[in-house]
């Protein structure tokens, strides 16, 4: 007895050494090979985290999970993991599996896996990695059907993330949180399957509007499975979307290539504030409190093969009849609500989908509007009818929607009906095209906390025709500017169907357009010496419009513009200024050029400007361009007078990218005052003499040449503190200094070192002026002035020398007369 129980105590422990030992045995083969067959049918780098094998975790059972598996793509997907999957599990029966006819499992478990969907502009997606063969598959004809089965009992999706992201259509899907349980018995020929689903957050943009949040959706199912024929039957069911709930009747058969598909779906809890919790995301906060009722029936069905180049007859319809909405604060209701659109297909060919709004109907303090639309041909070459007709009084909507802190009045009048096919807008067959009615807005005033100023349309007027919409009034105010536009759009069709460019002509008057109403409060509370910071303007590439201004005043920061007149042509994302003049600065001022937005992040300039007597002063504290170029003009007053040319790209904020900037110019003035300003200090300090701390340059014409934002002023005559000066030198684009002012000083405004030094030399007193070069180098900011006196010291010594000389030569004269005396005498 003592023999067998060792006997058998070690074969026990010889039994859980085997348990223990063999799944380690078998798991790198069984990983090797996963790997080999993954490597030869995806091209996509695969990467398994651990394959664990256990007898101990469902014994008897051989219990295998593979974990954290993901898939990254490559090339231009080589940063983005397609998939991962935290933990795939189940258990297997191992003497199902040695029968080699059949394998049992238990539950088969998918947990916290994740999916990143991706389609580029191109259409490319990131989930074709599956390699292409060039082997043909063959199939053995053994004339018999293998019993081969896998048999499970449930499978089960636990906590599921998936996000579709498609650049081609601006889509974004998110599916947060997927739950899924499906069971039944699987090794009969006929089953009940059950299914529960749950979904906790779905959200859906589509360029760039949020039309679904943390949208829920449930499916609690019966489905009855002829697995012999696999035709899948709906039995007791219930599907939920946010509040919307359906019944599904009907059935599902799988086909060789494709599917067989019998359903029809049913709205079943049918009111009006159920499709409202359909509403997109971004108005579903100004339907807090909503009191509604009304009748809504909701219907769908699919009935055909789905296969892939064939689609099944489907349809939708959507009814409501004399809805109502109706917020509890205010006094006003938007009644008889009335809705009747359909969506069928017979089957086939897609062309076949005609989609209608048979009719849509509102009234809000006995206002009616009613809209129609009808599709047909979407694929082919779209036709489409319908009309828009109504009231709409701004004043009564604010006693029936909430508006918070927004005032809103004036009426909307519109009579517009429309018809024609795609084909005949893209031709420009537009005889082929019925457009008709008008838009009129009268008295319209609109304000908010942040646009506190408002706008007020007096009146304005649109009527439509097939080619274009005229604008035969538009009389407006915002704040206290006006504007007065007329004019035609043409090609607006195109434009909002096709995205193609937009035509238009208009005249602009104003008596007065005030930008700084359009500042905001930060900006208007900077010091009064700054510039206000403006923005980059984007120019839509397509826009074909021309504008011709004429403006009285414009008032900017502290700057009046007036008389503002000239052609402006946008187009090709360009704005182009044809003999724009303008009466600004104390002067006037005429542009020609462009300012171009084809690359956004690198907006550029190409102008022109014809300059007459701008105040410089003004122009320093108005202009950040001059500020840049010209730093010295700072404490200057007078007047200028300049041609300039000029290019560059800018920046942000609108001002030039100094490295960018090229062009060449002139300035022209007869007197500019230069005062406080740091070169000339550095000059009166080193001349002894505060004179020079303020002085005036008189009649000059200066030319420059800018070069990547380096300035170079060629010389020039001009009078400085009444002294003839020649000037010249350059400004790096850096901001460093190096100029040179060559002048003809009278030497008692050289200070007394300087004096004393050369009043010792013979003969200078009968020097009045000497030749001084001022040396300007340093930056703006510290400029370091230096005198060079090296033609001055030239001067003395040719004064010196003519002194000797002519002392020299009194003294020769002297020794002769003495000589003459003495030999007559």
């Amino acid at each position: 007895m003592k023999k067998f129980l060792k006997f058998f105590g070690g074969f026990v422990v010889l039994l859980l050494a085997l348990l223990i030992i063999l799944p380690f045995f078998f798991k790198d083969k069984i990983m090797e090979r996963v790997k080999t067959e993954i490597n030869n049918t995806i091209d996509a780098k695969v990467e398994i985290g651990d394959l664990s094998l256990s007898m101990f975790k469902n014994f008897p059972n051989l219990y295998v999970e593979l974990e954290n598996v993901t898939v990254v793509g490559k090339n231009e997907f080589s940063t983005d993991t397609l998939a991962s999957v935290g933990s795939l599990y189940t258990a297997v029966d191992l003497g199902s599996a040695l029968s080699g006819t059949q394998i049992k499992v238990g539950a088969i478990v998918l947990a916290n896996a994740k999916v990143n969907a991706v389609v580029l502009e191109s259409g490319k997606a990131n989930w074709d990695i599956v390699k292409e063969s060039d082997e043909a598959v063959v199939e053995e004809e053994t004339g018999e059907v293998s019993d081969f089965k896998v048999i499970f009992e449930e499978v089960r999706i636990e906590d599921f993330f998936l996000r579709y992201a498609d650049a081609s259509i601006k889509t974004v899907l998110v599916v947060d949180d997927l739950d899924l349980t499906l069971n039944g018995d699987f090794t009969v020929k006929s089953t009940n399957l059950n299914v529960k689903s749950q979904i906790t957050g779905i959200d859906l943009d589509y360029d760039g509007v949020k039309y679904l949040k943390k949208a829920s959706v449930t499916l609690d199912a019966v489905i009855g499975a002829d697995l012999q024929n696999m035709i899948f039957t709906f039995k007791e069911n219930k599907l939920t979307l946010n509040e919307l709930v359906f019944g599904i009747d009907g059935n599902v058969g799988m086909l060789e290539d494709g599917y067989s598909l019998d359903l029809k779906m049913n709205a079943q809890k049918a009111d009006f504030k159920t499709l409202l919790s359909m509403v997109p995301d971004v108005f579903k906060a100004d339907l807090k409190g909503l009191e509604t009722n009304g009748a809504l029936a909701l219907t769908a069905f699919v009935k055909g093969d789905y296969k892939e180049d064939y689609m099944p007859s489907f349809g939708a319809k959507l009814a409501v009849d004399k809805a109502t909405l109706k917020y509890p604060d205010l006094k006003e209701s938007v009644n008889n609500i009335t809705i009747n659109a359909e969506v069928k297909h017979p089957g086939g060919d897609l062309d076949l989908l005609t989609a209608d709004v048979n009719s849509f109907h509102f009234e809000v303090a006995n206002n009616p509007f009613d809209a129609e639309i009808h599709v047909k041909n979407p694929i082919s070459d779209p036709y489409m009818n319908g009309l828009f007709k109504g009231v709409i009084d701004f004043a009564k909507i604010r006693h029936a929607i909430p508006m918070d802190s927004i005032k809103i009045t004036g009426v909307v009048t519109s009579d517009v009906s429309f018809s024609g096919k795609m084909s005949a807008i893209e031709k420009e067959e537009y005889e082929k095209i019925t457009t008709n009615g008008d838009v009129k807005l009268k008295n319209f005033e609109f304000s908010t906390p942040d646009f506190p100023q408002g706008i007020k349309i007096i009146s304005s007027v649109l009527n439509f025709t097939p080619k274009y919409i005229s604008l035969t009034s538009f009389n407006s105010k915002i704040g206290v500017s006006d504007i007065q536009l007329t004019g035609k759009i043409e090609d607006y069709i195109p434009y909002v169907l096709k995205d193609k460019v937009l035509k238009g002509n208009f005249i602009l008057s104003s008596n007065l357009f005030d930008i700084n109403e359009f500042m905001t409060e930060e900006e208007d509370a900077k010091a009064v010496s700054d510039t206000i910071p403006l923005s980059v303007i984007e120019i839509p590439a397509n826009l074909d419009l021309k504008l011709v201004s004429s403006m009285k005043l414009i008032q900017f920061d502290k700057m009046n513009i007036e008389n503002v007149k000239g052609l402006i042509v946008v187009k090709n994302a360009k704005a182009q200024l044809t003999d724009l003049s303008v009466d600004m600065l104390k002067g006037s001022m005429t542009m020609n050029g462009s300012y171009n937005t084809k690359n956004i992040q690198k907006p550029a300039i190409d102008f022109g400007l014809d300059v007459k007597d701008f105040d410089i002063n003004s122009a320093y504290e108005s202009l950040s361009m001059i500020k840049k170029m010209l730093p010295i003009a700072m404490n200057c007053s007078g007047k200028i007078s300049s041609d300039l040319k000029i290019t560059s790209l800018l920046d942000q904020e609108m001002s030039p990218v100094m490295n960018t900037l090229n062009g060449n110019g002139a300035i022209h003035s007869k007197m500019i005052v230069i005062k406080d300003n740091k070169a000339f200090d550095a000059l009166a300090a080193a001349l002894k003499n505060d004179k020079y701390k303020r002085i005036s340059i008189t009649q000059f014409d200066m030319n420059f040449v800018i070069t990547d934002g380096n300035v170079e002023v060629k010389p020039f005559e001009a009078k400085v503190a009444g002294h003839p000066a020649q000037i010249y030198g350059t400004q790096s684009v850096d901001g460093k200094l190096n100029f040179t002012m060559d002048m003809k000083l009278p030497k008692d405004e050289l200070g007394k070192e300087v004096n004393q030094y050369f009043d010792k030399l013979p003969g200078f007193d009968e020097v009045k002026e000497l030749d001084v070069a001022v040396k300007i180098t340093g930056t703006v900011d510290n400029p370091n002035v230096k005198l060079d006196l090296s033609k001055a010291i030239k001067q003395a010594q040719q004064a010196v020398a003519k002194e000797l000389e002519r002392r020299a030569k009194k003294e020769l004269e002297k020794k002769g007369k003495d000589l003459l005396k003495k030999l007559f005498k």
